[in-house]
């Protein structure tokens, strides 16, 4: 049977034809498979993503000027409408000159730069516009870090730098823009502040976006991600003790908040800017209901408040200020003080949970106790932030004892973590009954622990103790005594083993006095009666009696 030749494609001969196998069976020569090789790297990149950090410098230099421009421009864009409602509820005629020049010292207050009206330092700024310009240069470091590649030595470095340097250069630009009446108090404190707070919030962004380094990664492996992970507790936790506290002291002055507003604005539409402010400072409040949580109260002028007193002063015409109980304290307040230390307790079984069940004793102390000092500084640093300069008047300063929020957060959560991590490890280390307890006074006392730390375990042992150490006590029984006076037993001759050296085995010892004991039954015929009067079984007939020193042997 013939088979026909597959017809050649039309308009080509028969040697370029495509061939209808499958592509591994093709010819290599042939122009299909070129065209294949060509075109599967180009799907390949048309499919694939694109390759991490390969942009010429261009490209990078663009990504850069977009992300740093972008944070300043959005974060002055956002503050334009606050400084608007600010103007209008104030009473002035709002126009758009107007709201861009007041939005001008409302970036440098939210980058926490002071500034002086008429020559008076107001240096109480909200926190508010801080976290927003945070949040916002954060999300721009993200992105640029993920269009450069997300190489965190490559690319963190440059996206960080230039975050800080836009920051303190338009810083620098902004404190020469204000109007006649506002000037900043110092020019390097509004180029490092405004560098310091965008290069942090980079930071923070980068981490994000690239994940911590392999070094980093290394070291919190161990008792330090441990730590970390107490910190996080522990902080959350006195956040919410904060605002606990401050819901409870709104509530319970609720009356005198009111009243302080409506004096304050009259108008609903000046209520609206009085709101609008009291928002703004609001995180404000949260950092002083910490402090005063912690113990260290908070200071306006000559005036203070704390758990645990009051010094009577006037108060700003201000609706948060109304809070502070500043005339006197109920003596309940006390107890406010055991919230941040249950924040501790929380921090260290934190700490607890994130460490093996092998860790060390210094590792469960180490890990509360770096916990503790991250959560210690980052309060401290919060009340440092929170007060300032007001202005030079009856109300200056605003103070939140920073120094004092230190220690107290390392006494009140450090020493509550550490024994929560650590307390039940360290418990097996501390003697019970006194150092006396374990070591003796007198030369007695310690010869009496020696004779109890060599004293036999078993009867065995009881025997062999008192034959070879003449320890004092009861007579050996009559088995044991035949045995010390039988055949073999060279301690009176000084043949065999010496009583200083090393004593026979007692196994053997008692298997020859078992055997010895068939054969005397054995020669007996299995008599077990004896005579009645003897030694029962024969026993001394068998026993070799040694003469006396000096005499000489009958049998010999």
């Amino acid at each position: 049977m013939s088979t026909t030749p597959p017809r050649p494609a039309r308009g080509r001969p028969a040697s370029r034809a495509r061939s209808s196998a499958p592509a591994p069976e093709r010819s290599r020569g042939g122009r299909a498979t070129a065209v294949a090789d060509r075109e599967r790297p180009r799907a390949r990149a048309v499919r694939g993503p694109a390759r991490a950090g390969t942009g010429t410098g261009l490209d990078r230099l663009r990504i850069l000027l977009a992300a740093t421009m972008g944070a300043v421009l959005a974060g002055y864009t956002l503050l334009v409408p606050v400084a608007a409602l600010l103007t209008g509820t104030g009473g002035v005629p709002v126009t758009a000159d107007g709201a861009l020049a007041t939005a001008v010292p409302l970036w440098l207050a939210a980058h926490r730069i002071p500034i002086a009206l008429d020559g008076r330092p107001l240096g109480v700024l909200p926190l508010l516009p801080t976290l927003v310009v945070v949040t916002l240069v954060a999300f721009a470091s993200r992105w640029a870090v993920r269009r450069l590649g997300g190489r965190v030595r490559h690319d963190a470095g440059a996206v960080v730098a230039s975050q800080a340097g836009a920051a303190a250069a338009v810083a620098v630009l902004a404190g020469a823009l204000l109007p006649k009446d506002m000037a900043v108090t110092a020019p390097w404190a509004s180029m490092l502040g405004a560098g310091l707070v965008a290069g942090a919030a980079a930071g923070v962004g980068v981490v994000h976006a690239c994940g911590a380094p392999a070094a980093w990664k290394r070291v919190l492996a161990g008792w330090p991600g441990a730590s970390l992970a107490g910190a996080r507790v522990a902080a959350v936790a006195l956040v919410l003790v904060s605002a606990l506290l401050l819901v409870v002291a709104l509530l319970a002055s609720a009356s005198e908040v009111a009243e302080i507003a409506r004096r304050l604005a009259p108008g609903a539409w000046a209520g609206v800017g009085v709101l609008v402010l009291g928002v703004g400072y609001l995180p404000n409040a949260l950092v002083g209901a910490l402090s005063w949580s912690l113990g260290a109260g908070v200071s306006v002028g000559i005036a203070r408040s704390g758990p645990l007193g009051a010094e009577p002063g006037p108060l700003p015409p201000f609706p948060l200020a109304a809070v502070l109980p500043v005339t006197s304290v109920p003596a309940v307040a006390a107890l406010v003080l055991l919230l941040p230390v249950a924040a501790g307790v929380l921090g260290g079984l934190a700490c607890r949970r994130a460490l093996p069940g092998d860790a060390a004793v210094g590792e469960r102390v180490a890990a509360p106790a770096v916990a503790a000092v991250v959560v210690a500084v980052g309060a401290a640093v919060a009340a440092g932030l929170a007060g300032g300069r007001l202005a030079g008047g009856p109300y200056d300063p605003v103070s939140l004892h920073a120094w004092p929020v230190l220690f107290a957060a390392l006494l009140l959560v450090g020493i509550p973590a550490v024994l929560t991590c650590a307390g039940p490890e360290l418990a097996r280390h501390v003697p019970v009954g006194g150092p006396d307890r374990d070591r003796p006074r007198s030369t007695a006392d310690r010869a009496r622990a020696a004779r109890e730390r060599r004293r036999p375990s078993t009867v065995a042992d009881l025997v062999e103790h008192r034959r070879t150490g003449g320890a004092p006590g009861r007579a050996p029984s009559r088995a044991a005594a035949g045995r010390d006076t039988g055949v073999g037993d060279d301690r009176d001759t000084g043949d065999g083993d010496d009583r200083d050296g090393a004593p026979a085995d007692r196994g053997d010892r008692d298997r020859g006095d078992r055997d010895r004991d068939d054969r005397g039954h054995d020669d007996r015929g299995g008599d077990t009666g004896g005579d009645p009067g003897g030694d029962p079984g024969g026993r001394t007939d068998r026993i070799t009696r040694r003469p006396p020193p000096g005499q000489d042997d009958p049998g010999r």
